[in-house]
């Protein structure tokens, strides 16, 4: 395996599951924004499950507006399908489409973390705990590589349509057009995604 210039990473096949190069797959780490990719997993199970639709709506509140960070710039008040702030939190990576969803479907961002935690311990990802939907640092919020590749599996194997989105290079909304953050689509045409996540600590 090549020499990788990283404290913590692992390279597995996501079909099989088997390990081809990895380093302290077990160390707790801060996840940024690949917290995402759990905020999608309990978005795209209660879509499966029937207990929201993509075409609801959801309000986006005050406290979703003013996140800092990648945000897909949702206007407080303002009614949005759950479908654009899903790709909004897919493509964009936004903050505030994070918020907003886990205010609709958890009924707020302390119980949609409960509920984050919950697919966690059934995924078996013993090294991981969450206290938000979007990644920002916080002493209670991480994950380690090994957790990170049984989320990223799960969520492949078990959403083929909705995880398509991940490779989308741009989305719209409200008149903005953002471009996915994840710049290996425009490098490698096998690429399909899954997330990038990025914070300064």
């Amino acid at each position: 395996a090549p020499s990788v210039d990283a404290p913590v990473y692992l390279l597995i096949d996501s079909d099989s599951g088997h390990i081809i190069s990895h380093k302290n797959t077990e160390q707790r780490v801060e996840p940024a924004s690949l917290t995402k990719i759990m905020t999608e997993f309990v978005v795209f199970s209660e879509l499966k499950a029937g207990r929201i639709k993509l075409s609801d709506e959801l309000t986006v509140s005050r406290k979703a507006r003013l996140m800092g960070g990648s945000r897909m710039f949702l206007e407080a008040g303002s009614r949005v399908p759950i479908e654009a702030v899903l790709k909004g939190v897919i493509v964009q990576s936004g903050n505030d489409a994070s918020v907003a969803i886990a205010e609709h479907v958890g009924h707020g961002a302390d119980s949609f973390a409960v509920l984050m935690n919950q697919h966690a311990s059934s995924l078996g990802m013993t090294g991981s705990h969450f206290v938000n939907p979007h990644g920002l640092p916080h002493p209670e919020h991480y994950t380690t590589a090994r957790d990170m590749a049984k989320l990223a599996r799960a969520l492949i194997a078990r959403f083929p349509r909705l995880y398509a989105w991940h490779s989308m290079q741009s989305f719209e909304h409200n008149g903005i057009k953002q471009k996915n953050r994840n710049r290996l689509l425009w490098s490698d045409g096998s690429v399909d995604g899954v997330k990038t996540g990025f914070t300064e600590a």
